[in-house]
């Protein structure tokens, strides 16, 4: 394994292979396939937060992973430019940035930086083999400007106009919309823009700083769950615990991570077809093993919608002392379905219960 430095570079030897960061999910990574002019051919070739996954399948963004896949790349892609860009502040905010894969690791100090976009990494085709290189290059502006120096086509925000004009009669092309929603203290609530019953499957990911476990402590291990109510009355809650996966046909809990491993954190999914008789989902966690510590646990959820940008949350408020989180409460009143941001603390399911008035009887359970 090579330690690079800024402006280093080694061979890749393996064409699938894991780069392991350490950016928190406060950080966007996105990744672009470029030609031998260093640009991309269309705007599917910019890998990010609204697509995770290139259209060729060499790349892969994964909660503090990217998965390369070097089989599978066209013929007119020559490198692939790994950046990173922070909605707030410079990475001078942020701790270092380390990476590990196996051919190489470095480490990016970000004391000192005063931007808020940087190309990380570079890994490029040289007669016949692909390599590597540490670029750790600052660049002016963020995700926007980072991207259109690569060559993709960035949506404009829309305007509203007093009298619409007749659209011009142009050729068709492709754009890319870097739009993230952000629930946050002033901003809690959202409505989806499909109705209800038209929208398709709602997924909803938690992922945090599972940290390490030794003998002084232990890592931070979260369950996501959520309770449902129907228009009709019905309540029902699917999480880990009692081995409660599924309430069919409007909400699954996909397998839970009992060892905290996963990359991909945790998933529920939400069927927006059938949402028309559902009255309300309260999306929750807690912490089931490790101490209760949300601050060093860095949660984030964030609720993937068809059709729409991802909207996100960040458990970002101190609470000690309490295992127990209220993330977000989907509504449905007229066939409009919102998601509102609640980030509310409790010790445990029975306080949570008493709060939102659930009804259930509480006692000890395991998985």
């Amino acid at each position: 394994m090579e330690i690079l430095v800024i402006g280093s570079n080694t061979n890749i030897t393996q064409p699938s292979f894991t780069i392991k960061h350490t950016m928190t999910d406060s950080i966007d990574v996105s990744v672009f396939c470029l030609g031998e002019n260093g640009k991309v051919h269309n705007d599917n070739g910019m890998v990010f937060y609204g697509a995770s996954k290139s259209a060729c399948g060499t790349v892969t963004l994964e909660s503090k992973e990217i998965l390369m896949n070097l089989n599978n790349v066209p013929s007119n892609i020559e490198k692939f430019a790994i950046a990173a860009t922070t909605d707030n502040g410079t990475f001078a905010t942020h701790p270092a940035i380390s990476f590990d894969s196996s051919d190489f690791e470095c480490q990016l100090d970000t004391n000192g930086r005063s931007e808020s976009a940087l190309i990380l990494l570079e890994i490029y085709k040289r007669n016949n083999s692909w390599k590597v290189k540490f670029v750790g290059q600052g660049f002016n502006g963020g995700l926007k400007p980072l991207a259109e120096h690569y060559g993709v086509d960035i949506a404009d925000e829309p305007v509203v106009e007093s009298s619409p004009k007749p659209a011009p009669l142009t050729t068709p092309t492709l754009t890319v919309n870097l739009s993230k929603i952000s629930l946050t203290k002033s901003s809690p609530k959202v409505d989806l823009t499909k109705k209800a019953g038209q929208i398709g499957l709602i997924k909803v990911n938690l992922n945090w700083e599972k940290g390490k476990s030794s003998f002084f402590s232990s890592g931070i291990d979260l369950d996501l769950g959520a309770f449902i109510e129907l228009k009709n009355g019905e309540k029902s809650i699917v999480q880990a615990l009692g081995n409660r996966f599924e309430y069919s046909p409007y909400i699954k809990l996909l397998a839970d991570d009992r060892t905290g491993d996963s990359s991909n954190g945790e998933w529920i999914h939400i069927d927006g077809n059938n949402i028309n008789n559902v009255k309300r989902i309260i999306i929750f966690t807690f912490i089931y093993s490790g101490s209760p510590n949300w601050d060093k646990a860095n949660a984030v959820v964030r609720l993937h919608v068809p059709d729409m940008p991802p909207i996100e949350t960040q458990l970002n408020e101190t609470s000690s002392n309490t295992g127990f989180c209220a993330i977000a409460e989907l509504t449905v009143k007229n066939n409009t379905v919102a998601v509102e941001r609640l980030n509310r603390f409790f010790k445990g399911h029975a306080d949570c219960d008493k709060a939102y008035g659930w009804g259930f009887k509480w006692s000890a359970g395991s998985k």
